[in-house]
This record gives structure tokens, C-alpha cells and sequence, in this order.
């Protein structure tokens, strides 16, 4: 069996790792020139750690970056309101859990791949089938034939407009700034959420040696975010900047605009169907969901651990698909309902609302309540994959 899969980021490789280990022919396209990403940290929790292992790369990500060992959120004047013992529950679930620059974990799962089954500038336009396998269509007018095609390539998938025409995204009501900078002067090992009226910032330190990631998001109409200027940025980023407490100002002012990215956050309501066929979705093409959590590239590193275990013990390619769909559909469904809810109370505005939150964050119930759901995430367990030779291996050729 060969498998084509359409997008090289997070999910994308992922995917052609575990395929490949489990001795499925496999080949990626990424419309990039080539593999690269954006300046920003990843969340690798213990859910995706332990299907990190099951490729054989646990202990690559985890030489990465530091131990992630407790969440805390605080007020705007710094009053700690509510803190989670991350590695606690890490350790009871099986695996540490960790904070990394994306670009170092990709890095690393191109890396576990052969140069030759990564093609860049690869833009894919369509996704065609028949009887006896697939065709991906791009944009230079050339095609490859295969016999499964995986629409790993985002929110926007064109390989999900192939399946079900353009799907309708869900406005989460916020943007969100992503960016590098200097660390300061903070615990190396301690997630921090500061929830300011309207707005929810984060500081993750030690994404890289001297390097924190911190991010925030604002409540605003759609479209919002796209209409910033450079000139903007800085003015905004100022007036954010004054509201932290301690030198998170100073950090987040002083941040090279260069490293800044900024988007409106979307999701999509869970989709009762995945595929077609001789094709599926994996990753944001499959469930997008809102950052709150952290979960969106897990979920994705799940995705493919399960993909390549269906496809290897299923009798045929389209049984194999459907399998692989069915084992993942209620629990990232689960997933992107929580976390919607969960951004929504975050992103609290009105004064009442604030007030609500800030009393029952500090509540044991609360705290509970936040642990249970953390290990709701951290526990699952993906299938354990070998270097068997899959039963539907045969000397296809890509």
C-alpha cells in the first residue's frame, strides 16, 4: 500500500513517521518551498509524548527543552489564582510533558524521515479517486497516484473541500499574538496565564536555552487581527505591555516585531464524517480546535500513531480509514468542545463575569475540576507500533 499525504507540517509528518515505521510506503507535499515554521512554542504533553514513543522519538523531544512542572494562573496585580501540578500528573500518566519551539519539533520528525519523501512546493489543488486508489492534483499541473490520500494540511483544508466542499469556520471572538523573546527572570519550568479583562497572556519559558514564548489573546470582531499594521503592533503591544505585572512588560514591549505573528482564532464544529473512500483528514483538517488547552498538535501526533496502526492490521485501505476515523472522532470532538468553553471563560470581559471568575478559579472545586480534565487529556494511551511488516505492505512503489 502507498500512502500520499498532503501537508508537511506537525500533523503531516507525524503521520509519514509512524506510517514508515510500520513499513507503509509513504510520501508528503507541502505547498512550501520548504519545511519551515513560524517562531512560536508547541505544547508536547504527555498524551503526545507517549506517541512520540511509539515512533521512536521519545527521547529526542523530550532532550529538547525543559520539563514543563506546573500552570499557574494569576490576576492582573500578579495574586496567584489557581496553579496545576503538571508533573504530577504527568508522571501518573506516563510521561513528562514539555513546552519546545514548533520549528525543533519538526525538525526533528523530518529528520526521522528519508529526504525523498518530503517534496516541497507541492501545492495541492484537488483530490480525486477511483476503484483502485487516489490522485492528489496540483497546481503546476502535474499529479502523483497512490493508493490513500491524507489531508494533513490545516484549518483550510483543500483536501477536505475535495471530500465535503468548503466547510464554515466558528470565529472564537478573539485573535491571538505569538511571539519570541529574551526569558526573564522567571521559575524555567512554570507556565504562566495572567487573565486580564478581555484578555487571556501566556509565558512559556524555556521553549529554547534563553528563549520564552508568550502569547495572548483579545477579545475583537472577526477580521481584526488581519487589519494590523506593523506601525499597530508596537502602539498595541504597548498597551497590553502596561497592564502585566513585574518586567512581563518590559519583555513583551521590547519583543522584535519580527518575531510577532498574530491571528483570529478559529475553530469548526466536530465533523460527523472525516473521509471518503480511499481518503481522510488528520490533524486541523480533521478537528481545528482553540488553543486554550494546548492539544491541537497532541491530538495531531495521536492521529498519526492510530492512522498507521488501522492501516497496518486493517484487510483493505478503506476499512483501515474508517477504523482510524471512528477511534479518534468522539475524543477530539470531546476535546474541541472543552476547549471552546474553556476560551470563553477565559476570555471573560464584563466586569460581573470577571469578578465570577476570579472567586471560583480559587476554589478547591475549580482546581479539581481543572486536574480531572488535565488527565482526561494526559492519560490516553495510543497503540504501541513495531517494526512488523504491515498485512497490507506489499512492494507498491510511490
Amino acid at each position: 500500500m502507498s500512502v500520499l499525504i498532503v501537508g508537511g507540517g506537525i500533523g503531516g509528518l507525524a503521520a509519514a513517521v509512524a506510517l514508515r515505521r510500520v513499513g507503509i510506503p509513504v510520501k508528503v507535499f507541502e505547498r512550501a518551498p520548504d519545511i519551515h515554521e513560524i517562531g512560536a512554542s508547541i505544547s508536547v504533553f504527555s498524551n503526545a509524548v507517549k506517541a512520540l514513543r511509539a515512533m521512536g522519538l521519545e527521547d529526542q523531544v523530550l532532550s529538547l527543552a525543559p520539563e514543563l512542572t506546573r500552570v499557574s494562573f494569576l490576576s492582573p496585580s500578579g495574586q496567584t489564582l489557581a496553579s496545576t501540578d503538571v508533573h504530577a500528573i504527568s508522571q501518573a500518566c506516563g510521561a513528562a510533558s514539555i513546552m519546545v519551539h514548533r520549528a525543533d519539533l519538526q525538525r526533528t520528525l523530518l529528520e526521522a524521515l528519508d529526504p525523498d519523501q518530503v517534496n516541497t512546493g507541492k501545492e495541492c489543488v484537488g483530490v480525486t479517486q477511483d476503484a483502485t486508489g487516489v490522485t492528489v492534483h496540483f497546481v503546476d499541473q502535474t499529479q502523483v497516484r497512490g493508493e490513500v490520500a491524507i489531508g494533513a494540511d490545516g484549518i483550510r483544508s483543500t483536501v477536505a473541500s475535495s471530500l465535503f466542499g468548503e466547510g464554515k469556520l466558528r470565529y472564537a471572538g478573539y485573535y491571538c499574538y505569538r511571539a519570541i523573546a529574551e526569558t526573564p527572570s522567571i521559575p524555567m519550568n512554570e507556565g504562566i496565564w495572567i487573565l486580564l479583562p478581555g484578555i487571556q497572556f501566556a509565558l512559556l519559558p524555556e521553549v529554547r536555552p534563553g528563549e520564552t514564548y508568550w502569547g495572548f489573546c483579545r477579545n475583537s470582531p472577526a477580521g481584526r487581527a488581519a487589519a494590523y499594521t506593523e506601525r499597530d503592533h508596537s502602539a498595541h503591544l504597548r498597551s497590553i505591555a502596561g497592564q502585566l505585572p513585574g518586567n512581563l512588560g518590559e519583555m513583551v514591549a521590547g519583543t522584535d516585531m519580527d518575531s510577532v505573528f498574530v491571528d483570529d482564532v478559529y475553530d469548526r464544529r466536530p465533523r460527523r464524517r472525516w473521509g471518503r473512500g480511499r481518503v481522510s483528514l488528520l490533524g486541523d483538517a480533521a478537528h481545528p480546535t482553540t488553543p486554550t488547552f494546548g492539544q491541537g498538535a497532541c491530538t495531531a501526533i495521536e492521529d498519526a500513531v492510530v492512522l498507521a496502526d488501522s492501516l497496518r492490521h486493517a484487510k483493505d485501505p478503506v476499512t483501515g480509514l474508517r477504523s482510524y476515523e471512528t477511534a479518534r472522532r468522539r475524543r477530539t470532538a470531546r476535546m474541541t468542545r472543552l476547549s471552546w468553553r474553556a476560551g470563553k471563560i477565559l476570555q471573560y470581559e464584563h466586569p460581573a463575569l470577571v469578578w465570577w471568575r476570579t472567586v471560583s478559579m480559587s476554589m478547591r472545586a475549580s482546581q479539581w475540576n481543572a486536574d480531572r480534565i488535565l488527565r482526561w487529556f494526559l492519560r490516553h494511551n495510543v497503540p504501541t507500533l513495531d517494526h512488523a511488516t504491515s498485512v497490507l505492505n506489499s512492494t507498491s512503489e510511490l
